[in-house]
């Protein structure tokens, strides 16, 4: 009797909790990822009218000239633990401060926001679908800068296929580039 009088307040408890957010399911291991990214002004700087026409020009010509566009693939180690929190698909920004929210995460869909703040003030989202337990696609994108001050955006595509479990000398912090 004492222990049915507990359980329907547990029971009760358990229906108000939010539903436990589900990880990607792809396997952990050695996995390749190509990005291909364009990078380019997403905001001027708000004082060039301020600026004579010789110093409005040469910040005009920087802005323009840092439109790039790259592709990069990178070797990673991902942990079954990584996975399980999302930290494998939201990487880490360097002497910043983030918030994340995962307002999708399913087992075959992710979507995070994160707002950072410090020297590297930026925000963005990223999204992945797992096609499989091996292969997955997705985009980011990121606002670099904060305030009035001159903003980057970087757009990309992401494609990662799963290579093997072991993931030899590399550890889950290090990655190598192709």
């Amino acid at each position: 009797m004492k222990y049915a009088i507990l359980a329907l307040p547990l029971a009760l408890l358990a229906m108000c909790l939010p539903a436990q957010a589900e990880p990607l399911n792809v396997k952990p291991g050695l996995w390749e990822t190509t990005t291909t990214s364009e990078k380019l002004a997403a905001k001027r700087p708000t004082n060039l009218d301020k600026l004579t026409p010789e110093q409005r020009a040469r910040v005009e010509q920087k802005l323009t000239s840092q439109v790039k566009k790259e592709t990069h693939t990178v070797t990673s180690c991902l942990k079954e633990t990584q996975i399980q929190s999302g930290e494998a698909f939201i990487g880490k920004s360097h002497q910043a401060t983030c918030a994340y929210r995962f307002p999708t995460q399913t087992s075959g869909d992710l979507v995070a926001n994160l707002q950072c703040s410090g020297a590297n003030a930026m925000t963005g989202r990223i999204e992945m679908h797992a096609a499989d337990r091996e292969h997955m696609s997705g985009t980011i994108e990121m606002t670099y800068g904060a305030g009035d001050k001159m903003q980057l955006l970087n757009r990309g595509d992401i494609t990662a296929r799963w290579l093997t479990s072991d993931c030899g000398k590399l550890s889950a912090s290090n990655r190598r580039s192709h």
